[in-house]
């Protein structure tokens, strides 16, 4: 058999040089500097901007306006809003839900509070999953508004909010969704006014029982004299006492957080967070000085919700009348309102379809930290998907 040699192999081929990685004590100094101009840039940005810029910046139009009182309606997200949320991309819903979700601030506080940044809001969590989204804006209470009761809100302000929800969206019913005294607002407005237009409740932080709030509650029953004196002569509780109050709940985390801010100026979201969160805690608006007094003495010192006698123009909130599906979130780590006050609405309402959850965080962490936006927001949207 003949043999065949083959052919010797091209000399002129050039040489690939194997990849070379830079040593990693110089890939920790390249990080570290590119780190350090993210920060640099970060830093001034940040100083040179107000803490507001970053919050409220879903678009939303007014569908109702009375006096103070006004209903958002928050637009669609648009097919071009590639942003991230929480651990998932970005999906513009196939479908759209059957009901709307109202959503009640508490009273002192912004209602940016439910749209903190683009990466971070309560607000485009439910947009994502097909819900149309409203909010009811209460408006900053000035002087003139020291002898507001509790009554207007429940007996007038929620009914006219939910009717125009309910118009504007063309439905015959929708979910409530209430951080705090919103959530107790939502509660209180089902009861007393025995509204079947509510098909489902979710609150975050709501208390039902006072007497279980811990050290808050047990101030309150023995201060209450004092407290109360007080009160009547400030007339409207001034926005920045219960900003200071509130502060000094977590008295370390308000040192260290500007320490925390220096280490982390590198990062963009965690900037932006920063801020919103400083413009939530720096920005509370004046408590009504009447609406005051009625939380103080028949909610937190006689524990008056939680036994069905908190009365509102005579009618009574009475948890038991409320038959809806309710969700529940408390935070583990809530030194304001305990995981014990706000369970306590598991015993007292008429529903059958509850669900109590713990989760991470203090009362501020609940609602809008770190971890509120996979363990809550996303939780509370699938599950009102499935309920109403």
């Amino acid at each position: 058999m003949k043999r065949t040699d083959s052919p010797p192999p091209p000399t002129d081929l050039p040489t690939i040089a194997p990849k070379r990685h830079p040593p990693s004590n110089l890939r920790r100094l390249q990080k570290g500097a590119s780190r350090a101009l993210d920060g640099l840039v970060n830093g001034v940005e940040w100083w040179l901007r107000d803490p507001t810029d970053v919050v409220d910046r879903t678009p939303f139009d007014i569908v109702h306006q009375r006096d103070k009182l006004s209903v958002r309606h928050y637009r669609p997200l648009s097919t071009d809003d590639t942003w991230q949320l929480g651990h998932s991309e970005l999906h513009i819903p196939a479908r759209r839900q059957r009901f709307p979700v109202l959503l009640i601030p508490p009273l002192m506080v912004q209602p940016f509070i439910f749209d903190l940044t683009r990466r971070r809001s309560l607000v485009r969590t439910l947009l994502r999953e097909g819900f149309d989204v409203f909010l009811v804006d209460f408006g900053a209470p000035g002087p003139e508004d020291r002898t507001l009761r509790l009554d207007t809100y429940v007996l007038e302000w929620l009914p006219e909010a939910v009717s125009a929800v309910c118009q504007s969206a063309g439905t015959e019913g929708l979910s409530l969704y209430g951080y705090c005294m919103g959530g107790m607002f939502a509660l209180m407005h089902t009861s007393v006014n025995r509204d079947t237009r509510v098909k489902a409740i979710v609150t975050i932080g709501s208390p039902v029982d006072a007497h279980k709030m811990g050290v808050v509650s047990w101030l309150v029953r023995v201060g209450h004299p004092q407290i109360e004196y007080l009160s009547k002569k400030l007339g409207n509780i001034p926005g920045p006492i219960s900003s200071t109050a509130f502060r000094l709940t977590s008295p370390i985390k308000s040192l260290t957080r500007y320490t925390d801010l220096f280490l982390n100026m590198w990062n963009d979201d965690y900037v932006k967070s920063f801020d919103a969160v400083s413009a939530w805690t720096g920005n509370f608006i004046d408590y009504p000085g009447e609406a005051f007094l009625q939380v103080l003495g028949d909610f937190m010192k006689d524990n008056k919700l939680k036994d069905g006698r908190m009365t509102f123009g005579g009618e009574a909130a009475d948890l038991s009348r409320i038959t809806c599906p309710i969700l529940s979130f408390a935070g583990k780590a809530d030194k304001v309102v305990s995981t014990r006050a706000v369970r306590e609405v598991m015993q007292v309402i008429g529903s059958t379809d509850k669900t109590f959850v713990e989760a991470p965080g203090g009362h501020m962490g609940v609602f809008a930290g770190r971890d509120a936006p996979r363990l809550v927001w996303a939780v509370s949207a699938q599950w009102l998907a499935q309920k109403a």
